[in-house]
């Protein structure tokens, strides 16, 4: 679904490039489209980041809630609940271990997981890191209602402890199919891969994140929900009954979330998630301290496929085009990166709608394809 989508939106963002411009637009003309595509999507709040070469431009849009006629405008330091956008972020996580001699591309679910060896399906034991990061591990996409009734007895509430019941519950299903065959996007492959980087960094996934991510990149980021950060803050939202309404997850859901992190957990400024951007651009030129290019080419490729944490194709035109979609179902973050170009832009909304998501798709196509 990922890559027929892409290359759809590629299809679109070669017709915007026929359009004029002198480059990334300057920040008044940036909040002028932020503003007029807010106003015409209907959504709460909007922001947008476009990175041209190293230059991170940001802006917003709107409220942070829809709760009250007189909510508090969005700040450039709030954070949006980023979904499926992790899967980047964890794609540059295990790149990091690799770098560091802790972990290989290869490294398989025996060997990260030997005392499971016994009990695993044989045919997930030959299972790698990078197979599981380009969803073609074999594993399901989610939690299934099977899985729910299996594992609800067993979760205690400690998330450390709760994920590796997942994996070893996981690690024990019969494969969709055989791993290294198909593309199937999994959200349990990025659970397990996520494990695999406790295993080998030493540390829970949260602090690996700020370790070998978050901090080196600059970025004022963390895993979680900006409603649990406590007001003033940014509320995700719902259409219900045509009105957008403040939504929040709670309990077992919550919590089924929280196990799934290094999958979709993270949350962060557009503002922040620019320099996360502006580090893939910098790593596909070959200019970048924090990883070598060819893990960014690794993550990046090969066209056609699901690189690590994006789906790429080559457009004529355009060159080769990653891009990915996010979303728990309260936020929405759509992002591209065009290498050819050194561009990237991102779009996000504080809310989650068919619609919504077809207009900020709309506005990220129109930006990046600027000439």
């Amino acid at each position: 679904m990922v890559l027929k989508r892409l290359t759809a939106l590629g299809m679109a963002l070669l017709l915007c490039a026929c359009g004029g411009g002198d480059g990334a637009p300057a920040i008044a003309a940036l909040q002028a489209e932020a503003d007029g595509a807010r106003a015409a999507m209907g959504v709460p709040a909007l922001s947008v980041v476009t990175v041209e070469g190293d230059a991170v431009t940001t802006v917003v849009s709107g409220q942070r809630s829809m709760a009250t006629a007189t909510a508090a405008s969005i700040t450039l330091n709030d954070r949006f609940q980023m979904g499926s956008q992790t899967k980047a972020a964890t794609g540059m996580l295990v790149a990091r271990l690799v770098a560091q001699r802790r972990l290989r591309w290869d490294s398989t679910m025996a060997e990260l997981f030997p005392a499971w060896r016994d009990g695993m399906q044989p045919a997930l034991r030959g299972v790698t890191v990078e197979q599981l990061l380009r969803h073609r591990g074999g594993v399901q996409r989610d939690i299934e209602g099977e899985d729910s009734a299996v594992l609800r007895p067993l979760v205690t509430g400690d998330v450390a402890a709760d994920r590796v019941t997942l994996a070893r519950h996981f690690l024990h299903k019969v494969p969709l199919h055989a791993p290294g065959t198909r593309y199937v996007y999994s959200n349990i492959g990025y659970l397990l891969a996520g494990l695999a980087a406790e295993t080998a960094g030493g540390a829970p996934f949260e602090q690996l994140m700020q370790r070998e991510v978050f901090a080196p990149l600059g970025m004022a980021a963390r895993l979680g929900f900006p409603e649990e950060e406590g007001a003033p803050g940014l509320l995700g939202h719902t259409l219900r009954d045509g009105v957008w309404t403040p939504t929040m997850f709670e309990g077992e859901e919550r919590h089924g979330m929280e196990l799934l992190a290094a999958s979709g957990g993270m949350m962060a400024s557009m503002a922040d998630y620019g320099k996360l951007l502006r580090a893939q651009l910098q790593g596909l030129r070959g200019a970048s301290d924090y990883l070598d290019r060819d893990a960014f080419r690794r993550m990046h490729g090969p066209a056609g496929q699901y690189g690590l944490g994006w789906a790429v194709t080559d457009e004529a035109g355009l060159g080769r085009v990653s891009a990915h979609s996010g979303s728990w179902g309260t936020y929405y973050v759509f992002a591209l990166v065009l290498p050819d170009r050194d561009r990237a832009v991102a779009v996000a909304c504080n809310c989650f709608g068919e619609e919504a998501v077809v207009q900020a798709d709309r506005l990220a196509l129109r930006l990046a394809g600027r000439n």
